[in-house]
């Protein structure tokens, strides 16, 4: 039967997932002919797997039970999703089922008017030279009535721990123009030219759908997960009463990237929900069969999700016969051996942040008032801080966490609406730091962050500019004019603030009438405005320069360097001093088991290799020696040691800093600290 537990704890407790894809052709001839429940089970009982996401409905369209509302895929002779449900339940494994809802193939070709229509009027579908998907529009109640009697009849015909709706994305800006949603916007008194209708029309329609089957799953089972694809954005606050938790699809292999799952699982971590990270064995993305990652990059992946406090998700996808890939549950086996022995350290582990990185809105006014977008600048704060070992969180207005942390980061851009102005005046009243760099916080020509030490004067009108970063900003660096790749602003420090370094500008910005050489032009002379500003109190610094987005968009070292020097001012204790033998690639995650008084550190190298135009590739792990870093315990803890290995190791307290110094570090090492 279906596991009698919350969702949420079903999700942070099951630590070994698969998530098995079964998109099949209606015209593949064998569906299930070579399935056979026990091999199937015992396939994942071997490779440790205690959680599979089945399928009901695929994109094809066809469902794989003996549905009286959908369509069975053709060459099927039997209930194959019931007895793939039976055989996980004999064994404990928790069974989420899968339905596709966006795009339904058998639907894009039967009911053209389902189908969403772009502006122009075209069918958002393949043309006549692709192989792909047709996408359903979802204001069509017809449709969301076939998802709703499908969902009925899976959580009332099978033992389904919970519903996967996938392809739950907004059609392309701002919304489908089929005659039915043009009708609607003309009912509400708005144009079909109004685009900013449009976008809100299209949120309301997904609001509608998602709510009506999120209803339905709890109504037939309380203790369903219910999970919609596509629905993690930065504004997921408006949508956290349809997710029972985070399910971070994250191929990195695939299009992703390895920044991806780093940057948004610290996003939404402090939401009250579990968080999963999902990966897959693929060599590239998904349906890539007999391609397989190695030991060590897959070893890797799920180091970087258990280092974010989730649950490893290692997507597959089953034969069109029905038996599962021996060699990748081989490979998948591997990796779940060691995350199942190091489970005792990883459930009901917090992640701690001294560190809050605020993602903050282009607008506070105006028709895109208060909407949130991932942008560079984000992600080049989390790409910074990951490299500088510092501990940190994604943080949004919506959220008031605001005194969890000892520092905030504003990074380049975003305005701040007058509530969040007085929490964040609060903030630095009660002793916090800011760190805030080019325009983030700029409205109509000034900055509105409280206390700033600094005005604007205007845009830096050269792009790129140079930087004398003096002796402070510029420690360890050479001593020389450093580019600024990305814009800038000319700014001047109050009463009482340090200026940091010199902006220098170039003799003329690059131009199609004058240019000089084959990139920026160089150097010329001094500006008079400061590169950095320090507040007399050391608790507020700026740059002019858009450094996170540099360092995101360009991978300009000096970017990082000039963060770190101002970090030592405002956090003098972080969590972390990385000592020897720590490259930047290496990530270091701080969680905490309040139950067990143990912090649990992980340590992850990054060690890719890029062999094609595409493709980052880990081979094999090349291991770390006698690395060494300090965590911040406050106290001497009791015992330090390897999980799950308990190899102990030798430690020193010097003040509130833990010392240690870990023999070697392979894919990734688990380091404890009882503090008994």
């Amino acid at each position: 039967m279906a596991f009698d537990i919350p969702a949420e704890e079903l999700v942070a407790t099951r630590l070994r997932q698969i998530h098995l894809d079964f998109h099949t052709s209606p015209e593949i001839p064998d569906v299930g002919s070579e399935f056979d429940a026990e091999e199937f089970a015992q396939t994942l009982v071997e490779a440790r797997v205690n959680w599979i996401t089945l399928f009901g409905k695929c994109h094809h369209g066809m469902s794989y039970y003996p549905t009286k509302v959908g369509v069975r895929h053709p060459s099927l002779k039997f209930d194959l999703l019931g007895e793939q449900i039976e055989a996980c339940k004999k064994h404990g494994i928790a069974t989420p089922v899968y339905i596709s809802v966006r795009v339904d193939q058998h639907i894009g070709i039967t009911r053209a008017d389902l189908l969403v229509r772009l502006e122009d009027g075209r069918i958002w579908g393949p043309n006549a030279h692709q192989a792909s998907w047709y996408q359903v529009c979802l204001g069509n109640k017809e449709y969301i009535d076939y998802v709703a009697a499908q969902t009925e009849e899976i959580l009332k015909g099978y033992e389904a721990d919970g519903i996967f709706y996938d392809m739950c994305y907004l059609p392309p800006d701002p919304g489908c123009f089929c005659e039915k949603c043009l009708a609607r916007l003309e009912r509400s008194g708005h144009s079909r030219f109004d685009a900013e209708a449009h976008r809100a029309q299209e949120f309301a329609i997904t609001r509608e759908y998602t709510t009506r089957l999120a209803k339905l799953c709890k109504d037939l089972r309380p203790n369903a997960t219910i999970f919609f694809n596509a629905r993690i954005t930065p504004n997921v606050h408006r949508e956290l009463d349809i997710l029972t938790h985070f399910e971070i699809e994250s191929l990195s292999t695939g299009g992703w990237g390895y920044l991806h799952f780093p940057a948004w699982s610290r996003l939404v971590r402090t939401y009250p929900r579990p968080l999963q990270g999902m990966t897959a064995r693929f060599h590239k993305s998904w349906a890539d069969f007999g391609g397989l990652k190695t030991v060590p990059q897959l070893e890797y992946e799920a180091g970087t999700i258990l280092a974010a406090g989730g649950s490893v998700n290692i997507g597959d996808q089953l034969h069109p016969r029905g038996r599962l890939d021996k060699g990748a549950y081989a490979i998948i086996g591997e990796i779940y051996k060691k995350v199942e022995a190091l489970e005792p350290y990883c459930i009901g582990a917090k992640p701690l942040a001294d560190i809050g990185v605020l993602l903050l809105p282009d607008a506070v006014d105006g028709p895109d008032a208060g909407e949130l977008r991932m942008n560079s600048s984000y992600e080049g704060a989390a790409a910074m801080l990951m490299a500088l070992k510092q501990q940190w969180n994604g943080e949004t207005p919506d959220r008031d966490n605001l005194k969890q942390y000892k520092l905030l980061i504003l990074p380049d851009r975003g305005q701040l609406d007058e509530g969040l102005k007085r929490r964040l005046e609060g903030y630095l009243d009660a002793g916090g730091a800011v760190l805030f760099s080019h325009e983030a916080t700029l409205q109509e020509g000034s900055f509105t962050l409280p206390k700033a030490p600094v005005r604007y004067l205007a845009p830096c009108p050269y792009t790129p500019s140079y930087m004398h970063l003096g002796d402070e900003l510029g420690a360890g660096l050479p001593a020389t004019e450093l580019v600024n790749y990305r814009a800038g602003s000319y700014v001047t420090a109050l009463e009482g603030a340090s200026c940091l370094g010199e902006v220098w500008q170039p003799y003329f910005n690059r131009a199609p009438g004058h240019f000089s050489s084959h990139a920026q032009t160089p150097v010329d002379r001094p500006t008079g405005h400061p590169v950095g500003v320090l507040s007399a109190d050391n608790r507020i610094g700026y740059l002019y320069a858009a450094v996170f987005q540099g360092y995101r968009e360009d991978a300009f070292f000096v970017y990082k360097e000039m963060v770190a020097r101002l970090l030592e001012r405002l956090l003098p204790e972080p969590l972390v001093r990385p000592g020897q033998n720590i490259p930047s690639s290496m990530e270091i995650a701080v969680l905490k088991q309040e139950a067990q008084r143990r912090f649990v550190v992980h340590l992850v190298p990054f060690q890719p290799q890029r062999r094609t135009a595409n493709n980052e590739y880990i081979e094999a792990t090349v291991p770390l020696y006698e690395v060494s870093f300090a965590l911040r315990t406050e106290v001497a803890p009791s015992r330090v040691y390897v999980a799950p290995s308990g190899q102990e190791l030798a430690f020193r307290q010097e003040g509130h800093y833990c010392e240690v110094l870990v023999p070697k570090v392979g894919s990734y090492e688990v380091i404890c600290y009882d503090m008994k």
